[in-house]
């Protein structure tokens, strides 16, 4: 088998980073929603709820790894969105958070 030891752990890398890119594309999606929110209702949403209930441009809320993106108000402008990441653990160091 022609390079099988060295192509799985290449193949285990790509993946992963797929991952990671399509999660922070469903944030900056989500991220737009919620500056769309903010342009109309002059404040951010108080949760992806209110966004989603609103908003005709809503984003996935799942990360890569299936677990739901955290959306936390950090006031009338400003908002943090977190990914578990990989581990689907939050507070853990392969946590991917963007404060806004």
């Amino acid at each position: 088998m022609k390079g099988g030891k060295e192509q799985l752990p290449r193949e285990v890398k790509a993946y992963s980073e797929m991952g990671l890119e399509l999660t922070k594309v469903n944030m900056a999606n989500l991220k737009t929603a919620i500056f769309i929110f903010t342009a109309e209702q002059g404040r951010t949403p108080k949760d992806l709820k209110e966004l989603r209930a609103v908003s005709r441009q809503f984003g996935a809320t799942l990360d890569s790894w299936g677990t739901a993106i955290k959306y936390e108000k950090l006031s009338d402008e400003n908002f943090r969105l977190i990914s578990a990441g990989k581990d689907r653990v939050f507070n853990t160091s392969d946590d991917i958070a963007v404060e806004y």
